[in-house]
C-alpha cells in the first residue's frame, strides 16, 4: 500500500489520472447498471407481450374455426353438400387442436374458464347438436332443424361467440396495461439516471478543485519568489514544496539550485560583456557585407515573385486559353522578354502570344514546320538565336539593333514535343544557366498543360454523363453528405422549373424548398429527406407523394454512393408511376365492385333457397324462385369466369379450341339468351353476305358477343333498338354490334379496353358491373387474329366493329350421314346428383348411358362395352384411381385409345386433359345440353370425312 502511495505522490500526472480514471470508473459502472435495468425491463416486457400475442392467435384461431364450422353446417343445411360436412369435423380437429396449443398458456383463470367452456360448448356443438342436426337433415326432418335452432342451439352459439370476443378484448387489454407499466417504469430509470449523472458531475468539481488547490497555491507561491529574484533582491527565500516528491517539488529545488548558481557566476557575466563590447565593432563592419547581401537578396525575391506568379497562373485556372495567356506573360516577366508566344501541337495549334502583331503570330504558325518544329522533335533541347532586327521592328531607331531569341520544347510524360515556346528580348542574350533555368519552367508547364487535358477529358465525360442522365425519363438528382446539390438531370430541374447549371453546387434548403413546393405532402416528405441526408438513416428507401394541381404520383427512392467503404453521396431517383397509381386504384375501385356483383345474386339464391327450404310453397311460385336462382346462379358463373378469364389471359395459360363455326347462330343464340333479360330493347340482325364461316373457339366467340349485347342492353336504359350487323371487309368478315343508349364520352375511349376500368360517370356507376368485359373481349378477339373498334356519340349510342379472319366451306353432302344415337356412353363422376343430371340429359338426347364412380368399376366396363365416348371426372372417390389416371390407361390401351374422352372437371387444367389424349375439356359449372352437343360435334367430325375448308381468297369472290 505504501508503494502505490509513493507511486502517486511523485506524479501529479498520476494522481490527476487516478482520480479521474476512479471517476470514469464509477460513471460506467453506473451507467452499466442503468441500462442493464433497462433491458431486463424491455425483455421482461417483451416476453408477456409474445405469450398475450400467442393466446391471442390462439384466441383467433378458436374463432374462425367455430365460424367456419357455423358456416360449413348451415352450407350443408342448406346445400347438401358433402365438402361442408366434411369440413365440419375437420373444424372440430382444428378447434381441438388450438385448445391443445392454448393448454399450457393457460396461467390464469380466465384463461383456464375459457378453456373449460370451449371444451364444453364444443362438446355440446359437435357432438350434441351439430350430429343431431345432420341426422334430423339426412333424415329429411327439417323441421327438427328449425326446432333445434329455435331451442337454444343460435343462442348458445351467440353466447360462447361473445365470449370469445371479450377474451380477446381482454388480452388486448392487458397488453395495454403492460406496455404502460414499461413505459412508467422507464421514465422512473430515466430520472434516477439524470440524478445519478448530476452527482457525478458534483464529484467531478470536487475533484478539480482538490488539483487546482494542490497545485494553484505552491505555484503562487513560488512565482512570488522569482518576481523577487528578477528585482534582484539578496533575501530570496523559501520553504514550501521541497518536501513534495511530484513534479513541483523536483522544480523547487532545482529554482534553488539556479540562484545559487547565477549569484556565484555574476562576475564571469560581466567579464563576458566587455568582451561582447568588442566584438560589437567587428560586427559593425560586417554590416556591409550584409547589406549588399541584402540587395542579392532583394533581386532574387522579386525573380521568386515572378516565378510564383507564374505558378499560379497555371494553378489557378482550367480554362485552357486563360492558362496559355497567364504562361506567355509570366515567362516573359521571368525572363525579362520583350515578345513571346506559345503554340501547342494539337489539332486545333492553340496559341498565345504576347508583343506580338497578328501578322507575325499567322508567320509563325505557317511556318512551324519548316525546320524548328523537326529540330525540336530530333534534340528535344532548347535552342537560342541572335538575329538583326528589320526596319519594321526598329522603329524610331536608325542604328542597328539584335534580337535574341529563345526557342523551347514542352515535352510531355511520354517525352514526345507536346508545344512550342518562343520568346525574344533585345537587351542582351541568353545565358547558358538561363536556358538551363527555364528548361526547367517548361516542366510546370507541362504538367499544367496535361491537368487541363485530364480536365477536359473528365469534362467530356461528365457532359456525357450529363446527356446519358438527360436522357432517361426518371428525374435523377446527385447529392454529397451535406445535401449539396452535386448533378440533376433536365428532368428533374424541368420539374422543379430551374436551369440545370443555376442549381448546380445548390445547398439542401434550396432544391429542397423548389420540391417542397411541387408537392402536397409537403411535411412528410421533407421527414423522409431530412432522414436520408440528416440523420444518415436509410430504412425507408422510397417515399411517393402527389404533385399539386395535376394527377400526377411519382414515386422517389434514395440509394447510397461509396466509393469502395467510405459513403461519399446519395442518389434520388424520381419515377412517374402515375399510370400505376391509377391502375392500383381501379383495383381497389374493383374490389369493392366486385364485392357488390357477387353479393348481390348470392343474396338472392340464398333469399329463395331459404324461402323454398321453410315454406311450402306453390308449383307455380316454386319454378319462378328456381328460375330467378338459375339466372342468379349464372350470372355468379358469368362473373366467376370473366375473374378465371383474365388470370389465364395474365398468365399466358388461356387456351382455345378452334373449329370451323358459323358466327351467325352463335350471335343468334346470344341475342335468344339477352332477350330473356330486357322487354324493352328490339334486337335486329342485318346480315349482308352469306360467307360467316370463322375459324374460333364457340365458347369464347359467344363470350365476346354475350359481353357486347349485354353492354348494349345495360347502357341503353331507356330500351331502344340493337343492331347486329354482319358485313365483309375485303377478306375479314366484320360484325357491328350498335346501341341506341348513352354513349361514351371521347376522352373514355382510349382506356375502353382497359382492365378495371369503368366510365366516370354516376348514370353509369349505377349500372353497374367489373370494368372486365371489354379487356376480355378484347383479349379473346386478339387471339383470334381478329381486330376490335368503337366509335360513340353521348346520348346518340355506341357501335362496336369487330372483324375476324374469313374462311370459306365446301361440303360434299354425301359424307353426311346421321349418328346413331343408340350409341354407349359412359360418364364417370363420383357427384351422384351431377352424374344423375348428366344421365338424364344425354338419355334425352338418345344415347345409352351408364355411370360408375369409381375409376376400377370404369375402367372394366369400359373395356366391356366399348362406348361410343366417355365423359370422366378427375376428382373421383379417395383412395380409388384419379381421371388422370383413368385417362392414361385408357390412352395406353390400344383398344381403347381411340374412344373420344370428354373430360368434365372443376379443375383449370385443360392444357394437361389435351396433352394426356382427352378429346375434350369442360370446366364445370357448365349447361348439362353444352355435354351433348359435344359429344354431337365429336361424333359428326369422325363420320364427315368430306369436310374441306380453305382460306377465302380475292381470286375465288371473281
Amino acid at each position: 500500500m505504501e508503494k502505490i502511495s509513493r507511486y502517486f505522490r511523485q506524479s501529479l500526472t498520476r494522481q490527476f489520472i487516478g482520480l479521474m480514471s476512479l471517476f470514469i470508473v464509477l460513471f460506467l459502472v453506473g451507467g452499466a447498471l442503468v441500462l442493464w435495468k433497462q433491458q431486463t425491463l424491455v425483455n421482461t416486457f417483451e416476453a408477456k407481450r409474445e405469450q398475450l400475442q400467442q393466446k391471442e392467435r390462439y384466441a383467433e384461431q378458436l374463432d374462425r374455426a367455430f365460424t367456419q364450422a357455423f358456416f360449413d353446417a348451415r352450407g350443408y343445411l342448406a346445400f347438401g353438400r358433402k365438402e361442408f360436412k366434411q369440413s365440419i369435423y375437420q373444424q372440430k380437429e382444428q378447434v381441438v387442436a388450438t385448445m391443445q396449443k392454448l393448454k399450457p398458456l393457460a396461467k390464469t383463470a380466465e384463461d383456464r374458464q375459457l378453456l373449460e367452456e370451449a371444451a364444453a360448448f364444443t362438446s355440446y356443438y359437435f357432438d350434441d347438436l351439430v350430429k343431431k342436426a345432420i341426422a334430423d337433415f339426412e333424415a329429411g326432418n327439417i323441421q327438427a332443424v328449425l326446432k333445434a335452432s329455435e331451442n337454444g342451439g343460435t343462442a348458445s352459439i351467440q353466447r360462447f361467440q361473445k365470449q370469445l370476443s371479450e377474451y380477446h378484448s381482454s388480452l388486448v387489454e392487458q397488453i395495454e396495461n403492460e406496455y404502460k407499466q414499461l413505459k412508467m417504469t422507464q421514465a422512473q430509470l430515466q430520472y434516477s439516471f439524470l440524478l445519478f449523472i448530476f452527482l457525478m458531475m458534483l464529484l467531478l468539481m470536487s475533484i478539480m478543485r482538490m488539483m487546482a488547490k494542490r497545485i494553484g497555491r505552491p505555484l503562487n507561491a513560488f512565482a512570488t519568489a522569482a518576481e523577487k529574484f528578477a528585482q534582484e533582491e539578496t533575501d530570496v527565500h523559501w520553504s514550501f514544496a521541497n518536501e513534495r516528491d511530484d513534479e513541483i517539488g523536483k522544480l523547487s529545488r532545482a529554482f534553488q539550485k539556479m540562484i545559487y548558481s547565477i549569484r556565484e557566476k555574476e562576475d564571469s557575466l560581466v567579464a563576458q560583456n566587455e568582451e561582447l563590447l568588442a566584438q560589437q565593432d567587428e560586427l559593425e563592419s560586417q554590416q556591409a557585407e550584409l547589406e549588399q547581401a541584402l540587395e542579392t537578396m532583394q533581386r532574387r525575391e522579386e525573380e521568386l515573385r515572378r516565378r510564383n506568379e507564374f505558378i499560379n497562373g497555371l494553378s489557378n485556372s482550367l480554362d485552357k486559353q486563360e492558362v496559355l495567356d497567364s504562361i506567355v506573360c509570366n515567362i516573359c516577366k521571368v525572363m525579362d522578354a520583350d515578345r513571346g508566344m506559345i503554340v501547342l501541337l494539337n489539332d486545333k495549334k492553340s496559341y498565345a502570344a504576347f508583343g506580338v502583331s497578328a501578322q507575325g503570330v499567322q508567320q509563325f504558325l505557317h511556318e512551324l514546320d519548316n525546320g524548328m518544329y523537326q529540330r525540336l522533335q530530333k534534340t528535344k533541347q532548347p535552342f537560342s538565336v541572335k538575329r538583326e532586327l528589320p526596319t519594321s521592328e526598329k522603329g524610331y531607331y536608325e542604328e542597328a539593333l539584335y534580337s535574341y531569341d529563345l526557342v523551347l520544347p514542352v515535352l510531355s510524360a511520354q517525352r514526345e514535343v507536346e508545344a512550342i515556346m518562343m520568346f525574344s528580348r533585345f537587351r542582351g542574350d541568353f545565358s547558358p544557366h538561363e536556358i538551363e533555368e527555364y528548361e526547367r519552367l517548361t516542366k510546370q508547364v507541362s504538367i499544367s498543360l496535361q491537368k487541363i487535358r485530364l480536365y477536359e477529358e473528365s469534362e467530356k465525360d461528365r457532359r456525357m454523363t450529363q446527356d446519358i442522365l438527360n436522357n432517361i425519363q426518371e428525374g435523377i438528382q446527385l447529392v454529397d453528405m451535406r445535401g449539396v446539390n452535386l448533378m440533376m438531370n433536365t428532368q428533374l430541374a424541368n420539374f422543379l422549373h430551374v436551369d440545370v447549371n443555376e442549381i448546380s453546387e445548390a445547398p439542401y434548403e434550396q432544391w429542397k424548398s423548389l420540391l417542397l413546393q411541387k408537392v402536397v405532402d409537403e411535411k412528410n416528405l421533407s421527414d423522409y429527406l431530412d432522414r436520408v441526408l440528416l440523420h444518415d438513416t436509410l430504412e425507408t428507401k422510397s417515399f411517393t407523394y402527389h404533385v399539386k394541381g395535376e394527377k400526377k404520383v411519382i414515386h422517389m427512392y434514395a440509394e447510397p454512393l461509396y466509393r469502395g467503404t467510405e459513403r461519399f453521396g446519395t442518389v434520388f431517383v424520381h419515377r412517374d408511376i402515375t399510370k400505376e397509381f391509377e391502375v392500383d386504384q381501379m383495383k381497389s375501385e374493383f374490389v369493392s365492385t366486385v364485392s357488390h356483383e357477387l353479393r348481390t345474386p348470392l343474396s338472392s339464391v340464398l333469399g329463395f333457397t331459404e324461402l323454398m327450404l321453410n315454406k311450402e310453397l306453390k308449383p307455380e311460385r316454386q319454378r319462378k324462385y328456381l328460375t330467378t336462382i338459375y339466372q342468379e346462379a349464372k350470372r355468379l358463373t358469368a362473373l366467376i369466369n370473366d375473374f378465371l378469364d383474365v388470370q389465364r389471359m395474365e398468365s399466358g395459360r388461356q387456351t382455345y379450341d378452334k373449329k370451323y363455326e358459323d358466327i351467325v347462330p352463335i350471335i343468334q343464340n346470344v341475342i335468344e339468351t339477352q332477350k330473356v333479360n330486357t322487354t324493352i330493347h328490339e334486337f335486329m340482325i342485318q346480315k349482308e353476305t352469306n360467307r360467316t364461316i370463322v375459324l374460333g373457339d364457340r365458347d369464347k366467340l359467344a363470350q365476346v358477343f354475350t359481353n357486347l349485347l349485354s353492354n348494349a342492353v345495360k347502357y341503353s336504359p331507356d330500351g331502344g333498338k340493337i343492331t347486329v350487323r354482319i358485313y365483309e371487309q375485303g377478306d375479314r368478315l366484320a360484325i357491328d354490334v350498335t346501341d341506341e343508349g348513352l354513349g361514351i364520352p371521347a376522352e373514355a375511349i382510349p382506356h375502353l379496353f382497359t382492365k378495371f376500368y369503368r366510365v366516370d360517370n354516376s348514370d353509369r356507376r349505377r349500372i353497374g358491373g367489373t370494368g372486365l368485359g371489354l379487356a376480355i373481349v378484347k383479349e379473346i378477339v386478339k387471339a383470334h387474329d381478329g381486330e376490335i373498334a368503337v366509335t360513340s356519340e353521348v346520348k346518340k349510342g355506341s357501335t362496336f366493329t369487330i372483324s375476324l379472319p374469313l374462311v370459306a366451306v365446301e361440303t360434299d353432302p354425301q359424307n353426311d350421314v346421321p349418328i346413331d344415337k343408340g350409341m354407349n356412353v359412359i360418364i364417370v363422376e363420383d357427384d351422384r346428383n351431377l352424374a344423375s343430371l348428366l344421365e338424364a340429359e344425354l338419355s334425352d338426347s338418345g344415347f345409352s348411358v351408364k355411370s360408375f364412380k369409381n375409376g376400377k368399376e370404369a375402367i372394366g366396363a369400359i373395356k366391356a362395352e366399348k362406348p361410343a365416348a366417355v365423359v370422366l371426372d378427375i376428382m373421383l372417390e379417395e383412395g380409388e384411381m384419379s381421371g388422370w389416371d383413368v385417362l392414361e390407361k385408357m390412352k395406353a390401351d390400344k383398344e381403347l385409345s381411340s374412344i373420344p374422352i370428354i373430360v368434365s372437371s372443376a379443375l383449370e387444367e385443360k392444357e394437361k386433359g389435351l396433352m394426356l389424349g382427352a378429346s375434350d375439356y369442360l370446366i364445370k359449372p357448365y349447361q348439362p345440353s353444352q355435354l351433348t352437343k359435344t359429344i354431337l360435334h365429336m361424333l359428326l367430325k369422325q363420320e364427315r370425312q368430306g369436310e374441306i375448308l380453305v382460306p377465302v381468297t380475292d381470286e375465288e369472290d371473281k
